[in-house]
């Protein structure tokens, strides 16, 4: 048995939402283990569980490797990876630009 994926943050930030859908994904496709996954998308099972964790938005290969294997409809997700990467990079020009403390 594989261990429980932790809580994601509460922040309701881009990388949350988005690897929270990635964990509804899976758990529709009847939670496969990540080794399954692994198998299924030819990435590492630590890649694969990253990728859900919520700290960082995955690169879009693992996001539609993931997705495949899930049985998703990889369009939509593409498309859901480059709103949540478009919506990361207006938060770093919005962090560079801000004046200093």
């Amino acid at each position: 048995m594989g261990r429980r994926e932790r809580p994601l943050a509460e922040d309701g930030g881009v990388v949350t939402r988005f690897a929270a859908g990635l964990r509804k994904l899976r758990a529709d496709a009847g939670k496969p283990t990540f080794r399954e996954l692994a198998r299924r998308a030819h990435y590492a099972a630590g890649t694969l569980s990253e990728a859900t964790g919520g700290k960082k938005l995955p690169t879009l290969a693992v996001t539609t490797a993931f997705v495949r294997a899930c049985g998703g409809d990889v369009r939509a997700w593409e498309a859901h990876w480059r709103a949540a990467d478009a919506a990361l990079a207006t938060e770093r020009d919005e962090e560079q630009a801000a004046p200093g403390d």
